[in-house]
C-alpha cells in the first residue's frame, strides 16, 4: 500500500489491493463514502471522510462487487466495440462541436495529411499508408486546432464571470478528465476532446476548472459558486460525462 497526504486540501490519498485488483482511495472531509468505476480502464476509485476505518471501505467495496463487475464489464465492451470500429475510414460518424460529421477519407498526394470540416463532412487526406493511429492523430491534432480558436474569447468572458484570471490556460489530450487547474500557478489545462461536443461543455469545463481558484475542492462552497456562474451546469455535466469519448 501506498499513501499520501496534503496538507492543502487537507486530503489523503492510498493504492490498496482488493480482490485483485488495485483500489484508489481518497480520504476527504466528507460525510459519506463515493464508489466510482472510472473510464478508460475500469479502475476503482473510493472517496472517502477522513476518519473511515478500511474494514467499513473494504465491507463497502465487497457489498458493490457486483455492480463494480457490470460498469468494468460494459466499459471492457465498449472499448472493443471501439476498436473495431474507430478505424476513420469513409463513412465513420464523427462529432464536431456536438454535430456529427460523416469522415471522408481521401488519398493524398504523395506526404500530404490534412483534416477540414465541408458542411456536414470532415474531409481527411492521408496516404495510403497511414495506419488508424495516425489518423487518429491528425484528427486529434485538428480538434486541438479548433479548441485553440475559441479559447481566446471564451476565456475572458469565463473569467468575468467567475471574477478569477488563469496565467495560462493550455491543451491536452486526457484519458479521465475534461480539464484540470493548477491553483498554485493558476494554470488550467482543457483536454483538446472538448471540441467533439456542444460548446456549453466547454464553457461549463472552463467555469469549473476557474472556480477551483476560489475553492480548492468540490464541496458545497464549490457547488454554490457553480450554482451562480453556470446554473445549468448538473445537466451540462451528466449528459457530458454519458456521452464522453477520451479515444
Amino acid at each position: 500500500m501506498t499513501s499520501r497526504k496534503s496538507a492543502a486540501s487537507d486530503m489523503t490519498e492510498e493504492i490498496f489491493p482488493f480482490a485483485g485488483q488495485v483500489v484508489h482511495l481518497r480520504r476527504k472531509r466528507i460525510k459519506n463514502m463515493y464508489l466510482r468505476v472510472q473510464k478508460p480502464d475500469g479502475h476503482i476509485e473510493i472517496s472517502a471522510p477522513l476518519a473511515m476505518k478500511r474494514a467499513q471501505i473494504e465491507a463497502f467495496l465487497l457489498k458493490n462487487t457486483g455492480w463494480v463487475q457490470r460498469k468494468q464489464r460494459a466499459m471492457k465492451e465498449r472499448a472493443a466495440q471501439r476498436a473495431l470500429t474507430c478505424q476513420y475510414l469513409t463513412g465513420q460518424k464523427l462529432l464536431v462541436w456536438g454535430e456529427a460529421c460523416e469522415l471522408v477519407v481521401r488519398k493524398a498526394k504523395g506526404r500530404e495529411a490534412s483534416v477540414c470540416r465541408k458542411g456536414d463532412r470532415l474531409l481527411l487526406t492521408v496516404p495510403d499508408y497511414a495506419t488508424a493511429e495516425q489518423r487518429r492523430d491528425l484528427v486529434n491534432g485538428w480538434y486541438r486546432q479548433q479548441l485553440a480558436a475559441v479559447i481566446p474569447k471564451l476565456l475572458p468572458r469565463c473569467e468575468t464571470i467567475v471574477g478569477k484570471k488563469a496565467a495560462e490556460c493550455r491543451i491536452r489530450n486526457m484519458k479521465t478528465r475534461w480539464g484540470t487547474c493548477n491553483v498554485v500557478k493558476a494554470r488550467v489545462w482543457l483536454n483538446l476532446q472538448l471540441a467533439k461536443y456542444k460548446p456549453e461543455a466547454l464553457e461549463y469545463v472552463m467555469l469549473h476548472e476557474l472556480t477551483h481558484l476560489w475553492v480548492h475542492n468540490h464541496g458545497p462552497a464549490f457547488k454554490v459558486r457553480m450554482d451562480k456562474y453556470c446554473p445549468d451546469w448538473r445537466r451540462i455535466r451528466k449528459e457530458l460525462n454519458a456521452n464522453a469519448d477520451f479515444s
